[in-house]
């Protein structure tokens, strides 16, 4: 091997292990979530599944959907409800990233091969 390859070589991995750690650093936490969910389980269930008629269930959603709304409704302009802007303020980018890790990662109501 000579010197440009093993140069290529040694970069090569130095930038996979860059980008491993930069990945790793951002991954969301879905027990992080669950714990920081707690406050959602009064209305949302802990499993997901809504308690009450005109409640979404959150088990199975799309991660970057719940993200999504999350932050639209801690900003308070896209989505609007009181209840919901009220819970979604305090939370900091990563509350909503594992919130959502933790929800996606649930079975749907119905969903028997998750």
């Amino acid at each position: 091997m000579n010197m440009t390859q093993r140069c290529t070589t040694v970069f090569s991995v130095l930038t996979i292990g860059c980008f491993s750690l930069i990945t790793t650093a951002h991954a969301a936490d879905a027990a992080e979530g669950k714990k920081r969910a707690a406050v959602c389980f009064a209305c949302h269930g802990e499993s997901g599944i809504a308690r009450s008629p005109g409640i979404p269930n959150l088990a199975g959603q799309n991660r970057d959907y719940l993200e999504k709304a999350l932050h639209a409704y801690r900003e308070g302009q896209q989505r609007q409800d009181p209840t919901m802007t009220a819970m979604a303020k305090p939370l900091s980018d990563k509350d909503i990233s594992n919130i959502a890790m933790y929800f996606s990662l649930l079975p749907a109501q119905g969903d028997s091969h998750r």
